[in-house]
């Protein structure tokens, strides 16, 4: 039985956040949807029967149990680095898993105001961490400060890159849509994860947004409220084989 915190639940109701987003290899999908949930790295390191490519083998935050998240829109700064990874590399096709934000409010989850590898691990429980986030000022390295300015998105945290660690498994039922860079790229997905009848349930949603894989994109949203388009994608879409 999954438990909440009450005060990150309660605080959940009015903020302004309406989604938690995770970057994933689309190869992962089709453990995502059979095994019905989203696991951790050391969950799965740990199952000889996973078939999975982790993004951060290394795991600097020191919670390989937990889930990473971002609030509103992913890191996309991480985003850059983890495609580059040398075993990664050959899989050049990634989503972005949209968590519902109640994820969040699991008990046990853990906010980080900025990368919680760079900060070594320091990351807050219940609802002084998730507030910590949305600080007028979060400091980082080498004393540079991230400060919230008058054109900030509300729906999303100080420092681009904070980071929320999400109690694991997360339930596929948490999952409101996955979202693709290019139309392409989605109908492809969709016509593989059907030939193998592996098609997540239908209350998750299908979205392009060429914009939530770009980090100038994803900055431009947070800190100036330049806010890109995510659209709706339906397999009717899809180009119709040629007889």
């Amino acid at each position: 039985m999954i438990k909440y915190d009450d005060a990150v639940a309660a605080e959940m109701l009015t903020h302004p956040v309406t989604r938690l987003t995770h970057f994933t290899p689309a190869m992962n999908l089709p453990n995502i949807v059979s095994d019905g949930r989203l696991r951790s790295v050391k969950d799965l390191g740990e199952d000889v029967r996973a078939c999975y490519r982790t993004t951060d083998r290394q795991r600097l935050d020191g919670y390989p149990d937990k889930v990473c998240c971002s609030l509103q829109y992913p890191n996309g700064f991480y985003f850059k680095i983890a495609r580059q990874k040398h075993d990664i590399v050959n899989y050049p096709d990634w989503v972005c898993l949209l968590l519902d934000k109640s994820v969040a409010a699991v008990e046990g989850t853990l906010f980080c105001p900025r990368n919680a590898a760079a900060a070594g691990g320091m990351a807050v429980a219940g609802v002084q961490g998730l507030r910590a986030c949305y600080a007028k000022s979060v400091p980082g390295q080498g004393g540079f400060t991230r400060s919230r300015g008058p054109s900030h998105d509300p729906a999303s945290p100080t420092d681009v890159q904070a980071e929320v660690l999400v109690v694991a498994p997360v339930l596929i039922s948490a999952i409101r849509a996955i979202v693709f860079p290019t139309e392409a790229a989605a109908a492809e997905e969709y016509g593989r994860l059907e030939r193998f009848g592996q098609l997540p349930p239908g209350h998750v949603g299908w979205i392009v947004s060429p914009g939530m894989f770009s980090p100038e994109s994803i900055t431009s949203a947070v800190r100036f409220s330049r806010y890109f388009s995510e659209t709706a994608w339906y397999p009717s879409a899809r180009p119709k084989a040629t007889p």
